[in-house]
């Protein structure tokens, strides 16, 4: 079998570990492949280390380049080889998360390829959320499968599962807000924050440095240390990240989301979130909706940490066209309050 992922944040870095060990576990000799520019930084080196060490198959790890030409250019050169190259691999699964180039080059193999992650959940016909069919239907050709799962909050379809999340041991400071607002200016986030001097803000950017200013902490964008601050805060202010909210929700946290209106992923979150009340929402840096939030109660804990070697082992029997016991399972383990 064949994993592959585009990572684009840790957080989904972090889960491909978790399935690989879970592969292993099952016996399931798997290849993995991993793309993707974020791969580059030392948090992902450290989990793609740990990925290596497993020693389920091959790893093989590339950087996708930025001009788009070459982009595009280098795809069409990795359809193909990646196609000859599955000819005598002999694979009877292919896995890809958001891989497109892996996707096409199974297809074009007559490999079965599973699309597998919070990518086939957004584009899901079912997911009640108005609009943006043409960008569905797009996404679903760039990745095309003979089967899909997702994941996502709430079981609107038989092929939707709970995300994949570490159980964490948690506490509350009452006065202690993390925020990670990484596209916002920093100036412009502490131009919100200065007005709430009583509530200790640590805010995570990428432009950060290390430091205190009165009630603000400032820190570089480091995922692990963001998760270490959320265990012990009361709420999280953030960019409707999927991840993100996910590792908030398992710790019981309040939500004060701010959707990157540019990313339909975000909005569509961020707008099943309001449905389901468990976030607050504001549409640009608003003092007002920072005073509401920070009164807010503590959000009832979601927990997504349902065994994801279930999956795997669905994955083993080769039973793929029925996901209905695995659907079931998942979403009977959950426990929300």
């Amino acid at each position: 079998m064949l994993y592959a992922a585009k990572i684009i944040e840790l957080a989904q870095l972090q889960q491909t570990l978790v399935l690989i060990k879970c592969f292993k576990a099952h016996q399931v000799n798997t290849d993995v492949i991993l793309s993707g520019n974020s791969l580059s930084n030392p948090m992902s080196k450290q989990v793609i280390a740990e990925i290596e060490a497993l020693k389920v198959g091959s790893c093989l790890v590339r950087h996708k380049p930025n001009r788009f030409t070459k982009t595009f250019r280098q795809k069409v050169s990795d359809i193909f080889t990646h196609r000859a190259y599955f000819k005598v691999a002999n694979y009877d699964l292919v896995i890809t998360d958001s891989e497109s180039i892996v996707a096409w080059s199974a297809k074009l193999s007559g490999i079965p390829v599973l699309a597998l992650g919070h990518h086939v959940a957004v584009n899901h016909h079912q997911l009640p959320f108005e609009g943006a069919n043409l960008t569905r239907i797009w996404q679903q050709w760039l990745v095309p499968a003979d089967y899909r799962v997702g994941f996502h909050w709430i079981p609107f379809a038989k092929n939707i599962l709970p995300p994949i999340v570490p159980s964490y041991h948690t506490t509350c400071i009452k006065n202690k807000v993390v925020v990670y607002l990484p596209s916002e200016k920093l100036e412009a986030i502490e131009a919100l924050l200065t007005s709430f001097p009583n509530t200790e803000f640590y805010c995570f950017h990428p432009a950060a440095e290390v430091k205190s200013v009165d009630n603000i902490h400032y820190r570089p964008d480091d995922h692990e240390r963001l998760l270490h601050d959320m265990k012990s805060c009361k709420g999280v202010i953030a960019h409707a990240q999927f991840e993100v909210l996910n590792a908030a929700l398992n710790m019981g946290k309040s939500l004060l989301i701010k959707p990157l209106e540019q990313e339909l992923t975000q909005v569509i979150d961020a707008s099943l979130l309001i449905k389901l009340g468990w976030a607050k929402q504001m549409h640009y840096l608003n003092a007002n909706a920072v005073e509401d939030f920070l009164d807010t109660a503590p959000q009832k804990l979601v927990d997504f940490s349902a065994d994801p070697c279930a999956l795997v082992e669905w994955v083993k029997a080769e039973q793929w066209h029925d996901v209905t016991a695995l659907h079931d399972f998942a979403w009977n383990s959950l426990k929300v309050g």
